[in-house]
């Protein structure tokens, strides 16, 4: 099976199987970063050397590469994907606008998008127009923060995303609703999309939960997740080696306890072997971490000589040559 963003998966009742990387020709040279920012809540790019892999430089001159102009007309929590042979890609974001007159968290949670914003392209640097795909069922107050994994045993996409939940009856979703959860639906084309369907959703154990990331770790089944815990607005760490539909195993505590933190993006070093780095969000902007011993959580802060300032919520993928060339020749560097 391919790794669509580090991660795959099978079917409900199977366990996932996967290589730690892509099966492709070319051999990984860098990372290609995806985000936005609060004040223009609109596509950004970053590129960084496998060399230097937090080292990114802004694209484009530093102006987004793309701008949502469905939906609110901003997006948040930027996600890219593609499938194995690399012969599709597709942007995938939150349709959420803070900046809007009168906007309310509580409203956004209540009544805000069921849709996430989506682009494809077949080269990585020309992209479709945007279209806005409703994922989610009435009952559900929003859609948030996109991840991806693609399946090539099954040629489809599992797309995951937060929401929240009310009762049928409750159609203008006035009362209470469940506690935050992961969804999931599959789709072919990023057009027609499965019934939605819980992943985690921890009502029992009252922890609403949003911004899930997958990392997977080299050997077949074994995958990190990451989680946000809204009750405290820490991520913690997760571990299986039974494939994504397996039994997990949380670490202990949380990773980071002492400052709030979203939007967890996880990948591998391309140079050293068994490295890891994960960014998370402080509500500010990214801060970066890294770890050689990731089943043991046990992350240290980076060096942030490179590292820009003011990144957001979005994911890192790893890039071949060829997109590495396409990217710096479309966008600059």
């Amino acid at each position: 099976m391919y790794l669509s963003s580090l991660v795959s998966a099978t079917g409900l009742l199977a366990m996932a199987t996967a290589a730690a990387l892509p099966r492709q020709d070319d051999p990984y040279v860098g990372y290609l970063l995806s985000t936005f920012t609060d004040a223009d809540p609109r596509v950004f790019w970053y590129l960084s050397t496998a060399e230097s892999p937090l080292a990114f430089t802004p694209l484009n001159g530093g102006d987004p590469v793309l701008g949502s102009t469905v939906g609110t007309q901003a997006v948040r929590d930027i996600f890219l994907t593609s499938n194995a042979e690399r012969s599709e890609y597709f942007v995938i974001a939150t349709d959420l606008d803070i900046n809007a007159d009168g906007f309310s968290w509580d409203e956004a949670t209540r009544r805000g998008s069921r849709g996430l914003t989506i682009w494809r392209s077949e080269n990585l640097v020309d992209w479709s127009e945007p279209t806005l795909a409703i994922i989610e069922d009435e009952t559900a107050g929003m859609a948030w923060a996109p991840s991806v994994i693609y399946n090539s045993t099954e040629s489809q996409y599992y797309l995951f995303w937060a929401s929240r939940l009310y009762d049928t009856a409750d159609t203008n979703h006035d009362g209470t609703a469940t506690l935050d959860r992961i969804r999931y639906t599959t789709t072919t084309d990023f057009v027609a999309f499965a019934p939605p369907a819980d992943y985690i959703a921890l009502d029992s154990e009252n922890t609403p939960l949003i911004d899930q990331e997958f990392l997977a770790l080299g050997e077949e089944g074994h995958y990190v997740r990451f989680l946000k815990d809204e009750n405290v607005l820490h991520n913690y760490q997760e571990t299986t080696t039974g494939g994504i539909f397996g039994e997990w195993t949380r670490s202990p505590g949380y990773i980071e306890e002492g400052i709030v933190y979203e939007g967890p993006a996880a990948f591998p070093d391309i140079n050293e072997a068994g490295k890891y780095h994960l960014l998370l969000d402080n509500y500010v902007e990214y801060v970066p971490f890294e770890t050689t011993n990731i089943e043991g959580a046990a992350w240290t802060a980076s060096d942030r000589t490179g590292f820009p300032t003011g990144l957001k919520h979005g994911n890192v993928v790893l890039v071949t040559q060829s997109e590495y060339d396409a990217v710096v020749e479309r966008y600059g560097s």
